[in-house]
This record gives C-alpha cells, structure tokens and sequence, in this order.
C-alpha cells in the first residue's frame, strides 16, 4: 500500500466549536493529528499513513522555529525513505500560502508535498475538513502529483504554491489562484490534472535554517502615511522590507524621500501590491531607492523570499536574478 506521512500543525482543520452551529467561534488547534485520520476511517483504503504532530496552533500564531521543524521532517523523511509516495501537511488557512511557498523553496524531491486546511472547525455542521483531507491525500497518492512541486488542496481545487491565495474569510471557497487558475480538481472520480508538470525551481534547496530568522517586515501602502515609520524601521537594522504599494506597486513621496534622503546601506526590499492580483514591473527609480520589482508574488509571500535571501547571504543582484 501506498506510504504518505501526515505532520499535523494545527489550525481549523483541528479546531474545535462550542456546538455544531459555531462558524466563527472556535479554537483552532485542538485536535490531534491522529484525531483527523480516525475522523475520516475511508482513509484507509488509500493509504498507510504515519502521522507526526509538528504544532498544534491557529496558523497566525505559527512561529518560525515551526516552519524550520516542517523543513527538516520533510527533508529526513524524504532522504531516509525511498518508498514514501508523498507528504500531507494540515494546516491552518490564515498563514497556508506562505508555508506552501516557504517549502516550495526548499525541499528539492519530485514526490508531493500537499497543504489541506479547513475553512469550518471540525465540530461544525457541514465540515471541509474531513474532505479536503480526503483529497489531499488522493492528490498525494496520485502518480502524476510528482515533479509539480509544493501544493495546496481545499475545495476540490489543486493549487500550486507560487498561485494560490486566501481570498475570503469565510465559505469553504476561500482558496483560489488568480493568475492561472488550479492546476487540476479532485472529486469522486478521482484526480484530473489540467497541465503537465512542470517541476517549479527551489532555489534554496540546501539553505540550512537558522534557530534565529531575520527581522523582515511588510509596510502597507496607503494615503500620506506616517512619515517616521520607514525611518525607524531602518534605524532600527530591518534585513529585509516589502512595500505594499498602492496600485502597481507605487511607493509614496513620503517613502521615496526617506529611501532616498537614508545614508547607510539599505536593506533587501521589494515592491509588492495590495490590489490582490497583478504584477509588479521594474520601475526606473527602482535601481536608485534600492528596490526590485516582486512580480506576481503577493506582500506575504514577497517576504518568505526576502527571508530566505537574508539567511542565504544574498545581495540585492542576487535576488534580482532569481526574480
């Protein structure tokens, strides 16, 4: 039988409600991991699945000591067993996208690594957990799962790391990726694929993590904003920023004149957007404020890459190349 591994972190997928008709007031975190199999007993019939428990937490509590643990079982698990089909990861919804990314950059191996959340706790009527697990699980038994990179699976729908965002807070179509779509859906008739894989890069595939990760901070872009905020984020040795810019990416005069009236050296920054979808291209006054242009990656997902660049050493060249 097919051997997956579940590493369990948490999240609504494990939460719990007072009774059946609690959407919005639950603790997340509540479940085990072992708890979430034994919920769904079909299971069984597709897999042998070992469950590790990572964390147990609402995904905007996960810390970085969390996302170093994932990385290192993913990375051991992979290299110590060559018959492991795949590894699923229950998560949290609020911070999904940007694990899905972080792992998207480090784990090098064509096997399947598949997100699944919930947007409903498990004591709910009407729960996507024990589904989406279901299918998180087809999707990472699949054949045709490998060489696709780090994936995500809520809602039928198979997003791919670099693509999917939460776009709602509530209803279990939360998940979508805006640019190009899913990559495929699963259903009772088993998986379907809408592409051919197509192996996404892992530029960091041996970055070792550190125990203490570099301050990497998200400004939002918005009408006159207060003008000593920039200024003290970079008294203060930020590594790493990333602009929320209005429309394309815009920085504000006030942002500009502070990047450009600052004397020491200026961190790694990017501009993203806050318009949800849309990328951000190259500005002439880019190379002059020490910025780079983030393309399609969205504000949180900007500064997992901005992250991983600090801990890696990198310049501002070297992160233009990747981009």
């Amino acid at each position: 039988m097919t051997r997956l591994l579940l590493l369990a972190t948490g999240g609504t997928i494990a939460g719990r409600g007072a009774d059946s008709a609690s959407l919005n007031t639950y603790t997340a975190g509540v479940l085990a991991g072992d708890e979430l199999l034994d919920a769904v007993p079909s299971l069984q019939d597709l897999a042998e699945i070992r469950v590790e428990q990572v964390a147990n937490v609402d995904s905007a509590d996960l810390l970085f000591q969390h996302w170093r643990e994932l990385v290192r079982r993913i990375r051991l698990a992979f290299a110590s067993d060559p018959a492991l089909a795949g590894v699923v990861i229950s998560h949290g919804t609020n911070t999904l996208e940007e694990t899905a990314w972080l792992l998207q950059q480090l784990i090098d191996d064509p096997r399947p690594v598949v997100l699944v959340g919930a947007m409903r706790p498990a004591t709910t009527l009407s729960a996507d957990g024990p589904l989406n697990l279901f299918q998180a699980v087809q999707v990472a038994c699949n054949p045709q799962a490998r060489q696709r990179g780090v994936l995500t699976v809520m809602d039928g729908a198979i997003h791919a790391a670099a693509e999917v965002t939460k776009r709602a807070t509530q209803g279990v179509g939360a998940f979508i990726s805006s640019a190009t779509g899913p990559l495929g859906w699963v259903d009772d008739a088993g998986v379907h694929w809408s592409s051919m894989p197509n192996s996404p890069p892992t530029p960091f595939a041996t970055l070792e993590l550190p125990e203490r990760w570099p301050q990497v901070a998200v400004l939002h872009g918005c009408v006159e904003p207060p003008a000593v905020v920039l200024p003290a984020l970079l008294k203060a040795g930020i590594q790493g920023l990333v602009f929320t810019g209005t429309g394309a990416g815009q920085l504000s005069v006030v942002e500009r004149k502070a990047l450009a009236a600052w004397s020491d050296t200026l961190p790694l920054m990017l501009r993203a957007n806050r318009c949800g979808s849309g990328p951000v291209y190259e500005d002439p006054e880019d190379e002059r404020l020490g910025l780079l242009a983030a393309g399609s990656l969205n504000p949180q997902k900007a500064r997992v890459l901005l992250l991983l660049a600090v801990i890696a050493g990198w310049n501002r060249d070297d992160l233009a190349a990747l981009l």
